[in-house]
């Protein structure tokens, strides 16, 4: 998607929630926060960066979705355009659509998905996301953030199910499912419908869920006082964090204490062993250079870049590597 399009296709986004926004909304999303959607549907929001994730994830949806339909034997498409439900400002932009035999996925003039039988979800995530996907018990499982996107999407296509495609780590293919069910799909609806309402449309941001959203909200203090003395709950959690940071403190001292201890046993050598297995190293960081500018400064003046080269090497010099004391596990 080229940089014209994909702003255009930005802007669409603004006139209404998605699937990716669900989550935030309900509390659920490990990304992002209610405060979030808002300030990104009013304009407020500050310009993304892609990240690596971000671009593998766009690269490999096309191999994703291939493997699926090669395991499942089931057509998909990719649908362009951005799909509405049965209010304006339900939207959906989905991975790939699993086409109806015989037919052809295609959207009408209202945004409306014809020639479809489900949604495909195509995912990346890493090796560490791995227990995200399965149960405690072995079963599968599907995280939850994604899940109300499943759902969303059913709302908003009105189809039955929502497949999930996900490659883990790079090397491991599965596959999850949300099915139709209208109890779950009125539930969220009408929480994201009280979103929309009382804060997209009233121009009302949402309360804060976290200190960044705080920050967000208030970045300039007022300057006034709150007083906490009638707040019995602000009181004790002000008094169990003063607690916590004491008990930090005497951690660290007992911490400081214990790896000199360690560092006095080592001494000149470079490692202490168990057994033979090395267990702690106290060794000396490779030499690194200091240059002190001021001195350069002062010595160029108004010479040629040659003589700057040869200044600063003069008032170059190097400091040794302290060193460092690791222990392993």
């Amino acid at each position: 998607m080229n940089a014209p399009d994909r702003a255009s296709w930005l802007e669409r986004r603004r006139t209404g929630i998605g699937g990716s926004d669900v989550a935030a909304i309900l509390g659920i999303s490990p990304y992002r926060t209610a405060l979030d959607v808002y300030l990104d549907k009013t304009g407020a929001a500050q310009p993304i960066a892609d990240s690596e994730p971000m671009y593998w994830g766009r690269r490999l949806e096309d191999v994703v979705a291939q493997e699926w339909q090669l395991r499942t034997g089931r057509k998909v498409q990719r649908v362009n355009g951005i799909l509405r439900g049965a209010e304006p400002w339900m939207l959906a932009n989905i991975d790939r659509a699993i086409v109806a035999e015989g037919s052809r996925a295609r959207t009408d003039d209202t945004g409306v998905l014809r020639g479809a039988v489900g949604v495909i979800e195509c995912k990346t995530a890493s090796a560490y996301a791995a227990a995200d996907w399965d149960g405690l018990d072995g079963s599968d499982a599907l995280p939850v953030h994604y899940a109300a996107q499943g759902v969303w999407y059913l709302a908003v296509t009105g189809l039955d199910v929502c497949e999930f495609a996900a490659l883990i780590g790079g090397q491991r293919f599965v596959q999850r499912r949300v099915e139709r069910d209208e109890d779950t799909i009125r539930g969220i609806v009408e929480q994201v419908r009280e979103f929309w309402l009382a804060h997209v449309v009233a121009g009302v941001p949402p309360e804060p869920r976290t200190a960044a959203d705080a920050a967000r909200l208030w970045a300039k203090d007022r300057g006034d006082l709150i007083d906490i003395d009638q707040n019995t709950d602000l009181l004790v959690t002000f008094n169990e964090l003063r607690a916590l940071r004491q008990q930090a403190k005497d951690i660290d001292a007992k911490v400081d204490a214990l790896a000199d201890a360690l560092k006095l046993a080592i001494g000149p050598a470079s490692v202490l062993a168990i057994g033979g297995n090395p267990c702690a190293t106290w060794k000396a960081a490779k030499d690194s250079q200091r240059v002190n500018w001021e001195a350069v400064a002062n010595d160029i003046g108004s010479i040629n870049p040659d003589a700057l080269a040869q200044a600063v090497t003069r008032h170059t010099t190097t400091q040794p590597g302290s060193r460092r004391f690791l222990v392993k596990d």
